[in-house]
């Protein structure tokens, strides 16, 4: 820590400041410093003066409220450094290390002992420990003994706090852990069972396993924590390493094996050996889900590609929810903000999945499954490196194939006119040659070095707000981002507003001031890009049918209302009918009803619904299969997006029986218009 004055909070302040990260906006202090916004921007002042006395530069402000030190001051500040430098911890970061200590063991773990280790005052540490019991693994509570605090309760649980802290880069603890003399040793042995088995791993999961195995080895040196139970598991090529590495490094009991084996099964993996019994049987598996898919959001999900990929993300997720190996991302929520619409397209698909499994798929798997489908939505060509517009910016990720997908979708929404290259791997960004490309930034998910003159950004697979601030930042540094007129005024605006408010979205509120001074109407972010199923299928789309229709008249009458707006040609519902004829009646999403489409260039012209309602329900006969259709819901799809929220919609209807009879027994288009309106609030 560096010390330039006597208040312990001047000294943290410009601490962060140093080591931190390039720039540090108030949210980001607020959250290191445990203080108040009004607190920081007094301690901010007081650094200032502290600087002044020194003949340093002040504390700079960028005009999205980043602050950041001058180089000089950062050179000058170097002889201002303790020789015992601590870690700079916030609030949260605190806690977890003193949940670290206690799982630790370590004797006389005293208030004043925590005090000193973690350079705060006695008082906080109680105070620690009044906020830390919702935080303790679960089935542990923290007991006082002559010694000091202590932590008792399961075992199990304790791991799969390490183990967490570890997978969500816990630098703290990840710098405590490096030290061990058996990293090397470990690493070099996961490497061989990658090789022998044919599954590897991201390489985020190949530091996570390496970090908590050694940590566990030396944990199994101690019989207290020793696993005893007995426990059964196959005698496989994992079994058999985790015997042989326990037996030379640590202590080796069934159960230990067992343990250790569920969590190398469920580590995250970029490729799995498709010639292994359970991931041809899972290959099936996920064939059927991309088919359910495809049936049910009007577009064709299965190929070869993505079904492998998505393969090797459920073989993860199997694994991680047999052993309950919870998944945890602190953006988690954003995720699924962003794909509410997909989700309960996804969960539908996921039937045939949770079937193999035998259990349900929790709402963070989901989260993370929906990533893969919004990715093949929203997909680029797969050619891209062969175009000749060469990326301005490169990705390269170690986090896994869904958390990668979902890095490079949110950095291309949310910087259209950046050209992002989709995500590499470590070992294939080792063999690009930067010299010869027009790359301006590397965008890395891990540590990376490169002997290439071009700028490298650290960032998280799923960015917070904070996050977005910084790459903006530098994006605007890079000339990557408009620096015209309207924008440098509205930068210039929110100097003066950062002063006294606090801003969350500094990108949205540049946006909203831009629009402003060029004089022209604030565009909405939702202008019915994704419009709602009671947008797509108004009253003048719903029909009802009386008298008896074979299914191929019924298709044909189902699409009237789309050719009479002219969304779709006439030969559009041909088109439909032969399909249905040559791979059978895969669009019926629930017994008795069907969801209608071919492909946008299958003579389709914009984005429409429609419904027919058959009071006398046909059966469909094709290919081998008789199914009853009762409902049908023609869709004329524009492109892969559009229709998915309206799509959400209509499959949280059908998942409610009592308002799928509810639309049965309409006897008007009015009645059924209402009862599509009841299914806005059941995907909401």
């Amino acid at each position: 820590m560096l010390t330039i004055s006597n208040k312990k909070q001047v000294n943290l302040l410009i601490s962060i400041l140093a080591e931190g990260k390039k720039y540090e906006t108030v949210a980001d202090l607020e959250e290191k410093m445990g203080l108040s916004r009004r607190s920081v921007f007094y301690w901010l002042k007081q650094v200032n003066t502290t600087l002044k006395a020194l003949n340093l530069d002040d504390v700079q402000r960028l005009s999205q409220g980043g602050y950041f030190l001058t180089q000089s001051t950062l050179d000058e500040l170097k002889h201002h450094s303790q020789s015992d430098k601590q870690p700079i911890l916030n609030v949260a970061e605190r806690r977890q290390m003193i949940i670290w200590y206690l799982i630790q063991q370590d004797s006389h773990l005293s208030l004043v002992n925590l005090a000193e280790r973690l350079n705060v005052s006695k008082n906080t540490i109680i105070k620690d420990f009044r906020e830390i019991e919702d935080s303790l693994p679960a089935d542990t509570e923290v007991i006082n003994t002559k010694h000091g605090k202590a932590m008792v309760g399961s075992e199990i649980t304790q791991r799969q706090w390490v183990y967490q802290q570890l997978t969500q880069q816990n630098a703290f603890i990840i710098q405590l852990i490096q030290k061990f003399p058996s990293i090397q040793e470990i690493s070099e042995q996961l490497t061989q069972l990658q090789a022998e088995s044919g599954n590897y791993y991201s390489g985020d999961a190949v530091q996570a396993l390496v970090w908590y195995i050694a940590w566990l080895l030396k944990r199994t040196r101690d019989p207290e924590r020793l696993l005893t139970n007995i426990q059964n598991y196959p005698v496989d090529i994992f079994s058999q390493w985790c015997d042989q590495l326990l037996a030379k490094y640590g202590q080796s009991t069934p159960a230990e094996i067992g343990s250790l084996r569920e969590l190398v099964l469920a580590g995250q993996l970029q490729q799995v050996n498709n010639t292994d019994r359970f991931v041809k049987e899972l290959l099936r598996t996920t064939d059927k889900v991309a088919r359910r898919f495809s049936s049910v959001s009007g577009i064709d999900m299965v190929s070869n590609a993505f079904l492998e990929a998505l393969a090797t993300h459920l073989y993860s997720t199997y694994f991680r929810i047999k052993y309950s190996v919870h998944y945890q991302h602190a953006n988690l929520t954003d995720v699924k903000l962003k794909y509410s619409y997909l989700m309960n397209l996804t969960k539908y698909a996921l039937k045939p999945f949770e079937e193999l499994l035998h259990a349900p798929v929790s709402s963070d798997e989901l989260a993370l499954i929906a990533v893969y489908f919004g990715g093949e939505v929203q997909r680029i060509s797969p050619d891209w490196l062969a175009s000749e517009k060469q990326p301005d910016v490169l990705l390269v990720c170690t986090s896994g194939i869904g958390t990668s997908l979902l890095l490079y979708q949110q950095l291309s929404a949310r910087y259209p006119d950046i050209n992002f290259s989709q995500p590499f791997s470590l070992e294939e960004f080792q063999k690009i040659d930067l010299e010869k490309r027009a790359t301006r930034l590397v965008l890395t998910t891990a540590k990376l070095h490169t002997s290439a003159n071009v700028p490298i950004l650290r960032v998280q697979a799923i960015p917070s707000s904070a996050d977005f601030q910084q790459l903006s930042q530098e994006f605007r540094r890079l000339d990557l981002l408009d620096n015209s007129r309207e924008t440098k005024l509205a930068h210039a605006v929110l100097d003066i507003i950062t002063d006294y408010a606090r801003v969350d979205d500094f990108d949205g509120l540049t946006t909203s001031l831009r629009d402003y001074f060029q004089d022209t109407p604030v565009k909405s972010s939702l202008p019915n890009s994704r419009p709602s199923l009671t947008d797509l299928i108004t009253p003048a789309h719903i029909q009802i049918a009386t008298a008896p229709l074979d299914w191929q008249d019924a298709i044909h009458e189902s699409l009237v209302p789309l050719q009479i707006d002219n969304a779709v040609q006439p030969k559009y519902a041909k088109r439909i009918i032969d399909i249905t004829l040559e791979k059978g009646p895969y669009m019926i999403i629930k017994d008795g009803v069907m969801l209608a489409h071919a492909k946008p260039e299958d003579d389709v012209n914009h984005l429409g619904m429609s419904l027919l309602l058959l009071k006398q329900p046909v059966t469909l006969a094709a290919h081998g299969e008789e199914r009853k259709l009762q409902v049908i819901f023609s869709l004329a799809p524009i492109d892969r997006d559009a229709h998915m929220h309206a799509l959400s919609q209509l499959l949280a209807l059908l998942q409610n029986e009592s308002l799928y009879q509810e639309l049965l027994a309409a006897s008007d288009a009015t009645a059924i218009h209402r009862v599509l309106e009841q299914a806005k609030d059941l995907s909401s």
